[in-house]
């Protein structure tokens, strides 16, 4: 994986003014052994401790692709916790979908973009946009069997599709995944990779996507560990801003060998 080169460029065009936490999803188990499965999910500015809990609005898919309807969520202080029933075998997507945040007006003030205070007016001529933050985290667990329905499903307009069956991940193998913006392929994006315990402002691990938006993650050790990929892009017509900031993790352990 490259280091430095990209990281600060990649810090000021990718992460919104106003974010100062990442969202994830972490179950007790990826690999339940019966059909019970608890998840937590929080904004955080450490991996995993959670800070800020995600909006009580979990959704997931089963392993035929069909809504997964939860009615045990409830948020617990700085999290948000799902007790989730998996009623057949195969990999469920549990996902908090694209959450919206609040709307940033942006000035631009000598070449760059900056917040512009509530309640300041923008100086005599200068451009002025607006941004808002768009985030979703994801997180697969598997029941019995592998199957590959809802991984090969990405949700959002910003995209995680799993090459590698994000419960089979092998540390010494590594692990693919496709970017994807609105469908199509995410080209020279860069993707980065946070273990237990790291900062979401450290960006020293990081992966750039080929032409054909593929990323290749490589692994020191197995663990729990989450991939962060950010975009901005303009809106869709009739959005509450101009720019969207997106931001989708991925949750998933590296494994040291494989369950039976």
């Amino acid at each position: 994986m490259k280091k430095h080169v990209l990281a600060a460029a990649f810090l000021a065009l990718a992460v919104s003014p106003a974010a100062a936490y990442t969202s994830y999803l972490k179950p007790d188990t990826y690999w339940p052994e019966d059909n019970d499965v608890a998840i937590v999910g929080s904004f955080a500015s450490t991996f995993f401790t959670p800070q800020i809990a995600v909006p009580a609005e979990l959704r997931g898919a089963n392993p035929d692709g069909t809504e997964a309807i939860f009615d045990q969520v409830a948020v617990e202080g700085v999290s948000t916790r799902l007790n989730a029933d998996l009623p057949t075998a195969g990999t469920y997507r549990v996902s908090t979908g694209e959450q919206f945040g609040n709307v940033t007006t942006l000035v631009g003030v000598d070449g760059q973009w900056r917040a512009l205070p509530a309640g300041e007016a923008a100086p005599d001529g200068a451009q002025t946009t607006t941004l808002q933050t768009v985030t979703l985290a994801d997180v697969y667990i598997t029941r019995g069997q592998v199957t590959r329905t809802v991984v090969d499903e990405p949700q959002g307009r910003l995209a995680l599709r799993p090459v590698t069956h994000p419960n089979q991940v092998l540390a010494a193998q590594g692990f693919e995944v496709d970017v994807l913006f609105d469908g199509a392929p995410l080209a020279n994006s860069a993707v980065v990779l946070y273990g237990e315990g790291d900062a979401d402002t450290d960006l020293d691990r990081y992966v750039v996507t080929d032409a054909n938006g593929r990323a290749t993650f490589t692994f020191d050790a197995p663990g729990h560990y989450v991939i962060a990929a950010r975009h901005r892009s303009n809106m869709p017509a009739g959005s509450a801003a101009d720019v969207g900031s997106y931001t989708t993790t991925l949750t998933f352990e590296a494994l040291s060998q494989l369950y039976a």
